[in-house]
């Protein structure tokens, strides 16, 4: 049985498009994003009020959801998940995956706001939700940014999980993490 393999990270760090790129290349995975699990428990069920980051059900239901499904998709139909998105700390979702399973945590290399607002600006896309906001509301919006980026760093460092900084160039850090799966599925 193949590794289910877990995308986390700071906000903007390129986990959507990490596991695009990797769905590309290794087709047999099952691509699973935070964000399509919880819009549908958004509209089907909005009393869990999965939209708030600090609700009840979305700290309690959506972590052990997310994991569950892609253990037992593996087990079943023994097809690894590729899972994306911002569901849980890292080091929740570390003591709920199997041992068999990976992280993979993308950053912003623990660089100060300013500069990560400032890379946000430059390279923002037509498709990027924060393509039109001033510079302030960037500011206001990211500032817990650079502070879960480096307890993300410090835990993967400890844990051994390997952590990528994806401010510049993700394209060849892309094709590394690319490499790095290789390794271990």
């Amino acid at each position: 049985m193949m590794k289910n393999i877990y995308i986390v990270g700071v906000p903007r760090a390129g986990k959507s498009t990490l596991s695009k790129f990797i769905k590309n290349r290794y087709p047999f995975f099952n691509q699973i994003s935070f964000e399509a699990i919880r819009n549908g428990f958004m509209e089907s069920q909005p009393e869990l009020d999965m939209g708030n980051r600090r609700s009840d059900a979305r700290k309690n239901i959506m972590p052990k959801h997310i994991v569950t499904y892609a253990h037992w998709n593996n087990v079943i139909l023994l097809c690894p998940s590729l899972v994306e998105g911002d569901f849980c700390s890292i080091e929740e979702l570390y003591d709920l995956i199997d041992e068999n399973d990976s992280i993979i945590c993308l950053g912003l290399g623990c660089r100060p706001i300013e500069e990560i607002v400032d890379g946000i600006q430059n390279n923002d896309t037509d498709k990027d939700y924060t393509k039109e906001w001033p510079r302030e509301r960037l500011l206001l919006h990211f500032s817990d940014i650079t502070i879960s980026d480096k307890h993300n760093y410090d835990f993967c460092m400890k844990h051994n999980i390997p952590y990528y900084d994806t401010y510049d160039n993700r394209t060849n850090i892309f094709e590394t993490i690319v490499e790095h799966i290789e390794d271990i599925k």
